[in-house]
């Protein structure tokens, strides 16, 4: 069953993905968060790979960058992580943004632009892509949230 959950996950990911932001080296995709509250809160820590799979096609098509490994994937781990301490409880979908804001931007900061010595550049365009992130996330972590709340009503979570 959990298979057949991410592999619809990531498909909607996936028919999201041309929805995304160009911020500097990076393309904000307010759709990886939606997907990521909704995941975790019904797979758990599998919502992980749900991100990778997204992240990893969304690159391969061209529409996402190497950023959006770090940038989806610590999200969906606090919220499935959450959703194991706290059960299925449609606020647990607020806390994606610890994970993408509170971890994966320091990771692309100081691991992933280095690396692919992108430093400069993501540097030079820090604040314009912190700013843009907290935008990506707070809309898709809002539908979430919405989208959690009608699953709540009609009995589904």
């Amino acid at each position: 069953m959990r298979l057949a959950y991410v592999v619809v996950f990531t498909g909607l990911g996936l028919a999201l993905a041309p929805l995304n932001i160009p911020i500097g080296p990076t393309k904000a995709f307010p759709g990886q968060h939606f997907v990521n509250g909704l995941a975790g809160l019904v797979l758990g820590p599998w919502a992980v790979a749900v991100a990778a799979l997204i992240s990893a096609i969304r690159l391969m098509l061209g529409l996402g960058t190497v950023f959006a490994f770090p940038g989806s994937i610590p999200g969906a781990l606090v919220v499935g992580l959450a959703s194991v301490v706290f059960g299925r409880r449609p606020w647990v979908v607020l806390l994606e943004p610890l994970g993408t804001l509170g971890v994966g931007l320091p990771l692309s900061i100081y691991v992933v632009a280095p690396a692919l010595g992108l430093g400069g550049r993501f540097a030079a365009a820090l604040i314009p892509v912190a700013l843009g992130w907290a935008l990506s996330t707070g809309i898709g972590t809002a539908g979430a949230y919405a989208a959690a709340l009608a699953l709540r009503r009609l009995g589904k979570i």
